[in-house]
């Protein structure tokens, strides 16, 4: 059988060849900085993972071409991390303080962008914004009656609009920043576009196949072999499939899911939803690089954001509600082994909850908005059961409203 273009692009790749937050005075011009050394950290974090890849992958010779299962790819040069017994309470109250943050955040009721606890008033309300060559890339709402309709905003230093598309999806950045993808409806089609966050190689722009506006497509995260998983709705079931979208505009449907949750740049194994269980949900880790093919599955969690070295995914309760979940687990990603638990504490009037809108700050440490007690926190939990607040007084919200969220999130479910 001949090889399909998505695995000759993952065997490619398999074969193929931080400076330190400061606290000074602010402006628009420290924000892009600070962003630009935020991405360069995580940046370093990825590659360093795709060679230990490399290093391993050559030696073996990985084929990927046909049928494949997980067993064909060899492990990981480092050893999995320790795991952590019992369950670890995050209660952000009484956590260590911590004043560094590498992730932007965005506070949606006061307008702000916020580095390093310092804040920047934005001209407009955005709900995702990431640095892009010498400006940034936003997403805005463009109609404020319906939070679903979403334009891209192309923005200069100083947040001044240089082009705009709309209606369109949400951002996809890739874990080193290098990469953005978002979809744009043409009005016969949805078309991807996948760009270069130092726009210095011309836009890539990928038609999909002819539908209706409703029909919506999600790029979802990038794949080995710079190629993109995206979600496509059927607006009549509600329901996601998956398909991957190579460079060379091939695209490759991975049929059999309910929605599409996550993905992996380094190992190219993918998450998604494969049933309603009633009062739960089931999820399979798949491999992208053998046509889809399990890897494992489970009905114990929501599987959503894989770490930027590919070793480690998260594990939200098996039924997300409007408040998020009230525990995370960290597992192994090639297993479904727990790593380490965390569970939110509360009183039992409390609505609780965390935004499964996350990110991975780095390969061992994950940056998430909390809701205990009416107040939101952004905390940040570690590999080994760490647990920080970072720093700031919490946010005063009403049940299953978000304030703080993270610019530019490694999942996004809306």
């Amino acid at each position: 059988m001949s090889p399909t273009p998505l695995e000759d692009q993952v065997r490619d790749a398999l074969h193929g060849a931080a400076d330190p937050l400061q606290r000074t005075p602010f402006t628009v011009t420290d924000v892009h900085a600070r962003a630009r050394r935020i991405q360069r950290r995580r940046r370093a974090a990825a590659g360093a993972a795709v060679a230990a890849v490399l290093a391993i992958a050559v030696p073996f010779g990985v084929d990927m071409v046909g049928p494949t299962t997980r067993s064909d790819v060899p492990p990981a040069t480092e050893p999995p991390a320790p795991r952590v017994t019992g369950t670890v309470r995050i209660d952000p109250r009484s956590a260590p303080v911590s004043e560094e943050l590498a992730e932007p955040l965005l506070d949606l009721d006061g307008q702000r962008l916020i580095v390093d606890g310092e804040d920047v008033d934005l001209p407009r309300l955005y709900d995702q914004l990431t640095p892009y060559a010498d400006g940034w890339i936003g997403i805005n709402f463009i109609d404020p009656k319906n939070e679903g309709a979403v334009g891209v905003q192309v923005l200069g230093p100083d947040f001044e609009v240089l082009d705009e598309a709309a209606p369109t999806s949400h951002l996809a950045v890739s874990a080193d920043g290098s990469r953005i993808a978002w979809a744009e409806y043409d009005g016969d089609r949805w078309v991807l576009v996948d760009r270069d966050r130092d726009g210095a190689r011309e836009e890539r722009r990928t038609p999909l196949a002819p539908g209706p506006q409703d029909g919506r497509v999600r790029p979802v995260g990038f794949l080995p072999g710079d190629a993109v998983l995206v979600s496509i709705l059927d607006a009549g079931t509600g329901q996601e499939s998956a398909s991957v979208v190579g460079p060379d505009g091939s695209t490759t449907p991975l049929p059999g899911s309910l929605r599409v949750g996550s993905a992996s740049e380094v190992s190219g194994l993918l998450t998604v939803q494969t049933r309603f269980t009633g009062d739960g949900s089931c999820w399979q880790v798949r491999d992208a690089g053998a046509g889809g093919a399990e890897v494992w599955r489970t009905c114990d969690y929501s599987l959503l954001g894989f770490s930027p070295d590919g070793r480690h995914l998260l594990g939200f309760t098996d039924y997300l509600t409007p408040e998020g979940s009230p525990t995370l687990a960290i597992l192994d990603a090639t297993t479904g082994e727990r790593v380490v638990d965390f569970e939110l504490t509360g009183s039992r009037t409390d609505v609780v909850g965390i935004n499964p809108e996350v990110a991975w700050e780095d390969d061992g440490t994950v940056v998430a908005a909390v809701v205990t007690g009416g107040q939101q926190y952004v905390v940040r939990l570690g590999l080994d059961g760490t647990v920080e607040r970072i720093g700031g007084e919490a946010v005063d919200v009403e049940p299953g409203e978000v304030r703080l969220m993270l610019a530019a999130p490694d999942v996004m479910q809306r």
